[in-house]
């Protein structure tokens, strides 16, 4: 799983939302914006920390002569010295980020919830933003085609599949 840099902005609204809708924080009118910006931050510098991880292990790897399947592991080793969490322990680690940032923000009023609650709105948003637009069509052509389990492989699933999928790829404009 990973960030897009593409979705910060908005995942960063839809979370404040979320946590003010169920009244899990307090935050006034004039500071949402604010807000969002202090969330916005947690994911950038996520974003840029990852890349940097990425980097440095690949720079390892040159210098040292290695086979490039050595990355992921020089790239995990440094994400553990550095108390990062990557790859299965993003969201977790971006969730984590996000909590500490609203309890220290002078731009939120209150937090009325606990630490668990305020989790179980931010996680599900995170990982639909974290899920590629590709995941995201895969799932959505699956739930599209259930009725036609029973009947996956013949030549009437294999057409409405290629329509489905073409009509989704245009509508979510992935073409």
């Amino acid at each position: 799983m990973r960030l897009f840099r593409g979705r910060v902005e908005l995942t960063a609204r839809e979370i404040l939302l979320g946590l003010i809708k169920v009244e899990l924080i307090e935050v006034e009118q004039d500071q949402q914006d604010e807000v969002c910006k202090d969330i916005e931050s947690v994911m950038f510098e996520y974003i840029r920390v990852e890349r940097e991880l990425t980097d440095r292990s690949k720079d390892i790897v040159s210098r040292q002569g290695l086979d490039f399947g050595a990355a992921n592991r020089i790239r995990r080793n440094l994400a553990k010295d550095k108390h990062i969490g990557i790859e299965d322990d993003t969201l977790d680690y971006v969730v984590r980020q996000v909590i500490e940032m609203l309890e220290i923000s002078q731009h939120v009023e209150e937090i009325f919830g606990e630490d668990h609650e305020l989790n179980r709105v931010i996680a599900p948003i995170l990982r639909l933003q974290m899920t590629s637009p590709e995941d995201q069509l895969g799932a959505e052509i699956d739930r599209r085609m259930k009725h036609l389990k029973d009947s996956e492989g013949s030549i009437p699933w294999e057409i409405e599949y290629k329509r489905i999928k073409a009509d989704l790829t245009r509508l979510k404009k992935l073409d």
